[in-house]
């Protein structure tokens, strides 16, 4: 049974664990889909800041977490990070910063205008607009409102055909799917990282490349990125059992799979490869192209 402590940032309690120096923290309204990591002595260090500070810093630092998580990535924070974050440009300060944040959101969750996004219970969404608390969160949603780019029935949101072309706008013109990479060893990762993912770019897919290095720490937070994805494409040249155990997770919520293998490569015709027919290359901008044709 896991240790259980309350969530500085948002004060729920949940269950943590070590992780060398630092602490995990699973599942609460800053982690929802995963978990994040806090040094273990900043802990008591954040809990002595005065009371001003904390009202200021905690909401902060609570959708800094938030953000990150629903990229799929997990926050590891240190005594230092979590002072930097409270200055840092990034952050969204006013009101019309945090509505543009809460725009963004919505949009990402919705495959178009009229799409029904749920933020239920809308206690624990707060921080994805970096509000600091429901009440701001209410007064958002309704500025959105009254700008005709939102309809709104209870904790359940609605882009109209403005706000979703106002969201478009802000987010550089196009709606990209979150979509993972999986390299089958680190050469092709290296390859990769500097070709195929602007190209995937290109065709809508905001991408995250996974090395064999990372496949081999399976978590729970990475099973959730592969669950939650729009796309995986991986790469059989020399994968292990955990590439194929990742796909199999991936395959049973849902994810379309795109399989390559290198094809200048010895020993690559093997019959679980002709089974799931891999498409075969010889450099990165050639995959690039037949990826592109495919999606």
């Amino acid at each position: 049974m896991k240790l259980k402590k309350h969530c500085l940032f948002c004060n729920e309690l949940i269950p943590i664990d070590r992780d060398g120096g630092f602490d995990r923290y699973y599942g609460c309204m800053c982690a929802p889909h995963g978990y994040y990591r806090l040094r273990g002595d900043a802990y008591n260090a954040i809990q002595a800041f005065s009371y001003e500070k904390k009202r200021r810093l905690l909401p902060i630092i609570s959708a800094y977490i938030r953000e990150l998580d629903e990229d799929g990535e997990r926050a590891s924070l240190t005594l230092d990070d979590v002072e930097a974050i409270l200055d840092a440009p990034s952050i969204p300060m006013t009101a019309d910063q945090k509505e543009r944040r809460l725009l963004r959101y919505v949009y990402r969750k919705s495959e178009g205008p009229g799409e029904p996004v749920s933020l239920h219970p809308l206690s624990r969404f707060y921080n994805i607009a970096y509000a600091s608390n429901l009440q701001e969160l209410v007064y958002l949603i309704e500025r959105l409102r009254e700008s005709g780019w939102v309809m709104r029935e209870g904790a359940v949101l609605k882009l109209t055909e403005s706000g979703w072309a106002e969201a478009a706008a802000d987010s550089g013109g196009g709606r990209q799917k979150d979509c993972c990479v999986i390299a089958g060893n680190d050469f092709i990762g290296m390859e990769w990282s500097s070709v195929l993912l602007p190209g995937l770019e290109q065709c809508g897919y905001r991408s995250r490349l996974l090395q064999p290095s990372i496949m081999r720490k399976l978590d729970d937070g990475l099973l959730e990125s592969l669950s939650s994805c729009k796309l995986l494409i991986i790469d059989v040249t020399d994968a292990g059992p955990e590439v194929y155990y990742a796909a199999g997770f991936a395959a049973r919520a849902g994810v379309p799979i795109v399989w390559t293998a290198r094809s200048d490569v010895p020993g690559q015709s093997n019959a679980h490869l002709d089974f799931i027919r891999p498409i075969p290359w010889e450099s990165p901008e050639e995959l690039v192209h037949l990826l592109q044709q495919r999606l």
